[in-house]
């Protein structure tokens, strides 16, 4: 009465720990209304312990994700730094005209909650909560791709779509595409962030779907390489493209913002059931990622 698919125990290195799971990877539907996802179509390696190779679920607390060839974690020490930076205005409960450029004098705070806004969550991965990307081709019969065993020599694996000189020459350029349908109801967005990592992140795309609105694009997001141009506080001459977040080899993800100021688009209304739909590819020529991930954060206002 119900099959939830092929499972396998997945388990450490010493075969305890060991688990199994099968995803709620959604499956293709023909209706733009309904719930509908590219992963079981592609037999995507994640959505079973059967297939899985890698990613979030090999990260039980106490595991270490090395090979019998490195050093142990006991005595082995990496260090790393990371660096935050971070922009704000003091929050003014009265404003005024030169305490609080964003608010009317007197009578309204500096700032609006954004946490009090509706939070819209969602997964091209279909709660997955990640997923595969393969290499795009096996090179030779020596050679497996993870999660697909035995595929074919030279052909593209499932949602690899390739231009080029392919599968081995240097002009050969693949991505890799998912996508996942839903519906929205009466919500205005104003913001608008996909989950992408780069640098293997081609882009993140999301539309509307609705009749009159097919295929409207509301969202398109691409990394962005950061080239310097930024003044760190010290006056720059002659420098009109000055921008604070562009700090040289750091790569952005900037989001989707609408509204009524000036250099945003007026945010939609999805009015009750709108088709939505996310794509997202990834670059996977030579190599493929494990734990890869697509879900949109964003906020508006419910209607």
């Amino acid at each position: 009465m119900c099959n939830l698919g092929g499972s396998a125990e997945l388990c450490e290195t010493d075969g305890a720990g060991c688990n199994s799971f099968t995803k709620n990877c959604v499956a293709e539907k023909a209706s733009r209304t309904d719930d509908s996802g590219s992963l079981l179509a592609l037999q995507n390696p994640t959505c079973n312990s059967r297939q899985y190779s890698g990613g979030l679920m090999c990260c039980s607390h106490g595991r270490i994700l090395l090979d019998a060839d490195q050093i142990s974690a006991a005595t082995d020490l990496l260090r790393y730094h990371m660096k935050l930076r971070f922009w704000f205005e003091e929050f003014v409960a009265n404003g005024s005209a030169t305490s609080a450029p964003h608010a009317r004098a007197g009578t309204s705070p500096s700032h609006n909650d954004l946490g009090g806004k509706p939070y819209y969550y969602q997964q091209t991965e279909a709660d997955a909560s990640e997923y595969d990307v393969p290499p795009a081709f096996r090179a030779n019969e020596a050679e497996q791709i993870v999660g697909y065993p035995d595929w074919p020599v030279g052909k593209p694996t499932p949602g690899t779509t390739c231009t080029g000189d392919c599968p081995s020459g240097a002009s050969c350029d693949c991505v890799h595409s998912i996508s996942y349908n839903w519906t929205y109801s009466n919500a205005r967005l104003i913001y608008a962030n996909g989950h992408c990592h780069a640098p293997s992140c081609f882009g993140i795309w999301l539309f509307r779907n609705d009749v009159g609105h097919e295929m409207e694009l509301l969202c398109h997001q691409a990394p962005v390489w950061g080239q310097g141009n930024v003044t760190e506080g010290v006056a720059v001459v002659n420098r009109t493209d000055s921008d604070k977040f562009d700090e040289a080899a750091y790569i952005t993800l900037p989001p989707c913002l609408w509204g009524d100021d000036a250099g945003l688009k007026p945010s939609v209304l999805l009015p009750p059931n709108t088709p939505m739909v996310s794509i997202k590819k990834n670059h996977n020529t030579r190599m493929g990622h494990f734990g890869e991930m697509a879900s949109w954060q964003m906020r508006g206002v419910d209607y």
